[in-house]
């Protein structure tokens, strides 16, 4: 800390001396474009130190930038920022889930068409040191180098029309420095103790292995191995998520052009008697939970997904990147790896659902320019971004480094599904929409339970997710 104050006194002690730098060759550097700045960075999931490599490799290159983070809880993030910026005290800098931009769009500053900001030259040394002072910009992103540099959901998350704008011309308002997807961990041990030689490539094998890889007890019909935790809603980690994934990959648009939610319709060449690509999705989703099933695996007596399969008691688990790291902190000797999410059949496109955090500046910040320069020099920075991404253990937003952790043996799966991931939700409400996924795979449960006798199972799924579907555009 004594360093860093100590390095601010002599760079405006520098500047002063200098003159900032003018001479008869240059023009007058803006006393205020010059001065030191300190922006105030709030985020969540990125521990200080692990941040501290990108602000570091910036302030490298801004000596007169200094960036202040801090890191929340999840579970106290949204309200401290929503109370901070109700009371004028919000951060200059910070950071927003990947569906939240639109909800949070009135407090953003969107990315400057140009950004302009000094450079300091020191020539000679002791004594006899002189810091030269003169302006540089660079352009803003264009959509060509969005699209040229980053995956390809980056721009369909991060790009919003300006609030009352009369053009159609969409602007930045946040920009990743990683992206997490949803893959396929499984037990190695549980696999070939059950002669299965590679993990599922497709659903259809995962609901074939249902009955060798689940085992249930003759004395107490209690399920002692499942081979994955679906069919429920509540102790099921982003079952809403998987959910969704299954309808993407099963034909469902989840929404249209103007980001209304539509994966209750069917197609227009559907036969009125067939389930729609959602209802078959969310049904065979709900078979791993049905005991009339052969697929039957899972209930909500089995505890937490993400436990049994740390605990050895599951083959297969759906998630993110990030529960990686509680996997191996509650069993270190489990036999793991990380698969591509399974698709429809073999040979099937991949479709993958994303998830991931970004970086978003304040539109009352005092300094909006600067943190901008901060979040598009780091989030296009190769090299500060090979050492974070190391650091944190996730995968790149950037084409250029996810060709270099393809073939990493625990993160390869999540950065090749990165170029094939996409995002659903574009609302003002992710909480809500999460809850109301969980509750569509609730009620139907309930249901067939007690089902109808005037009520086919086909109509249950339907009717859930046509729910869904109306409760999900209210949040809109």
């Amino acid at each position: 800390m004594f360093k860093r104050v100590f390095s601010i006194f002599v760079l405006g002690a520098m500047l002063t001396l200098t003159g900032l730098g003018c001479s008869s060759s240059a023009p007058a550097v803006p006393a205020a474009q010059a001065k030191p700045i300190t922006l105030q960075y709030w985020g969540v999931f990125t521990d200080s130190d692990q941040m501290q490599i990108l602000i570091k490799a910036f302030q490298a290159k801004h000596p007169n930038i200094t960036i202040q983070y801090r890191k929340f809880r999840p579970e106290e993030y949204e309200q401290a920022l929503l109370q901070a910026f109700a009371e004028d005290r919000g951060p200059d800098l910070f950071t927003i889930h990947n569906d939240w931009v639109e909800g949070y769009k009135l407090r953003l500053a969107p990315m400057p068409t140009t950004l302009s900001y000094p450079v300091f030259t020191t020539t000679g040394s002791g004594i006899n040191a002189s810091t030269q002072v003169s302006m540089q910009s660079r352009p803003g992103l264009t959509l060509k180098q969005m699209r040229d540099q980053f995956v390809r959901v980056v721009e369909d998350d991060s790009m919003a029309l300006p609030t009352a704008a009369t053009s159609t011309q969409k602007s930045i308002f946040a920009l990743p420095f990683y992206v997490d997807t949803l893959a396929l961990y499984f037990n190695r041990d549980l696999l070939a103790q059950n002669g299965v030689t590679a993990p599922a490539a497709d659903w259809g094998t995962i609901r074939a292995q249902a009955e060798k890889l689940t085992k249930i007890s003759a004395t107490d019909n209690k399920i002692t191995q499942s081979i994955i935790p679906m069919g429920t809603g509540t102790n099921v980690h982003v079952a809403g998520d998987i959910v969704l994934a299954l309808m993407m990959q099963n034909g469902a648009q989840l929404s249209d052009a103007a980001h209304n939610i539509t994966f209750a319709a069917a197609p227009a060449n559907q036969n009125p008697q067939e389930e729609t690509p959602a209802g078959a999705a969310l049904h065979f989703y709900m078979d791993f939970g049905n005991p009339a099933k052969k697929a039957y695996t899972w209930n909500p007596t089995m505890g937490d997904g993400l436990a049994a399969f740390t605990q050895g008691r599951v083959a297969y688990y759906l998630g993110y990147s990030y529960d990686m790291a509680t996997v191996k902190a509650q069993n270190p000797r489990l036999n793991f790896e990380v698969a591509l999410l399974p698709t429809p059949r073999v040979g099937d496109t991949p479709l993958n659902l994303a998830n991931y955090w970004m970086e978003g500046v304040s539109k009352k910040s005092k300094n909006a320019d600067a943190a901008w320069l901060f979040i598009l020099e780091t989030a296009t920075n190769k090299d500060a971004l090979t050492k974070y991404l190391a650091a944190t253990h996730r995968t790149s937003a950037l084409n250029e480094i996810i060709q270099t952790q393809q073939d990493d043996i625990e993160l390869g799966a999540f950065a090749k599904q990165n170029l094939t991931a996409r995002s659903w939700y574009h609302g003002k409400n992710s909480a809500a929409a999460q809850t109301i996924l969980t509750d569509m795979i609730e009620e139907a449960r309930a249901q067939l339970a007690n089902p109808d006798p005037n009520v086919t199972e086909t109509d249950i799924y339907q009717k859930a997710v046509n729910r869904a579907q109306v409760r999900l555009n209210d949040t809109l």
